[in-house]
């Protein structure tokens, strides 16, 4: 009777088992791979099994490093003692609390995202010229002790008198109106070193204008208002680089607003040409003089349609510039030069050359037909006698 040996077999789907086999169905080398097989599978199995128990447990045992960093506040990086800078956070999390270090040893209390809202802005200055690192802290019920952001380094330094922008003019608008209407102003300014400006208008009725986008150097910016009383107004202007100085304030135009055409007289726009100012004094909607107050001369205007004139400043007989009085907005004119048309001028030059071509190519494919015989120019018969 043959001997009979018990061994554990494993099967991925049924599991364990006891089989029992007699001898003469398994060798000693294959009991020998059964028994290593079934080891590795038990090893794989318990690894397997500590995997995924650490996994599952993971929210629990690393809730107190979240692989999270928070943004890294975004603002300026350059700027001057004393003037406040706003810096902003971006979150869509209302559960959790966020807090600015300035780097120079304040910081803001906890700070939570209000309804509605996708980030949170908070201005702050430094008194004292340096490099700062600015930081925000984030932190929540899972992260109670907090988790600092990368840091924005931030160079303060001191300022001069060269670093404010130039005093700004008026570059056009109405001086004289009527109530209700809204009028489009502009105004100009430069920065000595060349920073982008915005502008403010102040109306002489007790309320500033919301800062304008920042332009380049240079470049206007515009803004519109409508006087509700009657009255004498003077309107002024102030411009601030991106950098937060601020220039003085331009020097008062005056203003004149009326209830009715009748009351007023005539419409009349001020515009900034060539360090002069002239008045554009309207006769009607569509005529008016172009005038210069300072010498008393008058230039001509025309009325150009689509709400646009055309303006000769120098008395020359050409128009120079475009004026858009409800945009506010003047530019060179450049007349528009028709070209002088010739004999030549409307021939069809690049069909008669491919004609030319497809005829010296038919006539090409026949003499090359001809010179190989396949076309006969004639054919000539000839008799011969017995």
């Amino acid at each position: 009777m043959p001997t009979k040996y018990i061994y554990i077999k494993h099967d991925f789907l049924m599991g364990y088992g006891m089989h029992r086999e007699t001898k003469k169905h398994i060798s000693s080398g294959n009991k020998n791979a059964h028994r290593i097989f079934s080891e590795i599978t038990v090893v794989l199995f318990v690894i397997s099994l500590i995997v995924l128990t650490v996994v599952s447990m993971a929210p629990i045992v690393f809730s107190k490093t979240p692989m999270y960093i928070p943004t890294t506040p975004a603002g300026t990086t350059f700027g001057f003692v004393d003037i406040e800078y706003e810096y902003e956070i971006v979150t869509m999390n209302h559960f959790s609390f966020w807090m600015f270090d300035w780097g120079d040893g304040t910081a803001t209390t906890w700070l939570q995202l209000e309804d509605n809202q996708t980030s949170i802005a908070q201005t702050h200055h430094w008194s004292t010229p340096g490099t700062y690192q600015l930081r925000m802290k984030f932190k929540s019920e899972q992260v109670p002790e907090g988790v600092w952001s990368n840091s924005l380094t931030v160079d303060i330094t001191t300022y001069t008198s060269n670093d404010f922008p130039n005093k700004p003019i008026l570059r056009t608008g109405k001086i004289q109106g009527i109530i209700g209407n809204e009028y489009t102003y502009s105004a100009l300014t430069t920065d000595p070193n060349e920073y982008q400006v915005s502008y403010r208008f102040d109306y002489d009725n007790g309320n500033l204008s919301e800062w304008t986008p920042n332009v380049p150097s240079g470049s206007s910016s515009y803004h519109s208002f409508a006087w509700e009383k009657p009255g004498e107004y003077f309107l002024r202007i102030q411009a601030r680089n991106q950098y937060g100085l601020e220039s003085v304030w331009s020097t008062p135009v005056q203003v004149i607003m009326k209830n009715t055409s009748e009351d007023n007289g005539a419409s009349v726009d001020l515009v900034f040409l060539n360090n002069i100012y002239y008045h554009i004094i309207y006769s009607s909607s569509y005529n008016g003089t172009f005038y210069n107050p300072s010498s008393g001369g008058s230039n001509d205007i025309q009325w150009n349609g689509g709400g646009v004139f055309l303006i000769d400043d120098d008395s020359d007989g050409r128009w120079e510039y475009l004026y858009a009085p409800t945009i506010g907005e003047i530019q060179p004119y450049q007349e528009q030069v028709i070209p002088q048309k010739n004999i030549f001028s409307d021939v069809p030059w690049l069909l008669i050359l491919i004609i030319v071509s497809i005829i010296l190519g038919v006539i090409g494919v026949v003499l090359v037909l001809i010179k190989k015989g396949y076309i006969y120019m004639y054919e000539e018969e000839v008799v011969v006698e017995k």
